[in-house]
């Protein structure tokens, strides 16, 4: 889960947002509607990050994934990187590195 910060961050810079509060939603979301980006935490009620990312990748393997999340570890991190994450950031969220990290997983799509 992102705060409302982030969703006002994000739509001050001219992205359209959609906010979900568990992994279930986002995943019911990701398969009915077509995305640029999803931003995800790891720790999730109902279906956490990872598992969230299995299976988007099952459905959606090219689709742009950031992960922010206090509760990074090696383990997370190896599992991330193989599910093809793009960027994983740490809470709090540095504005200027998420901005960045938007602008790098949208501009990879884009190509």
């Amino acid at each position: 889960m992102l705060s409302r910060s982030v969703d006002i961050l994000l739509t001050l810079e001219g992205y359209q947002v959609i906010s979900v509060y568990n992994g279930e939603e986002a995943l019911n979301q990701l398969c009915t509607q077509k995305y640029d980006l999803l931003i995800t935490d790891i720790v999730m009620p109902q279906l956490n990050g990872i598992e969230l990312i299995n299976q988007i990748r099952m459905i959606s393997p090219d689709l742009p994934i950031i992960v922010v999340s206090g509760n990074l570890n090696e383990t997370y991190a190896a599992e991330l990187k193989r599910a093809g994450v793009q960027a994983i950031l740490p809470k709090p969220i540095h504005p200027d590195l998420f901005r960045r990290a938007i602008r790098k997983a949208l501009a990879n799509r884009i190509r």
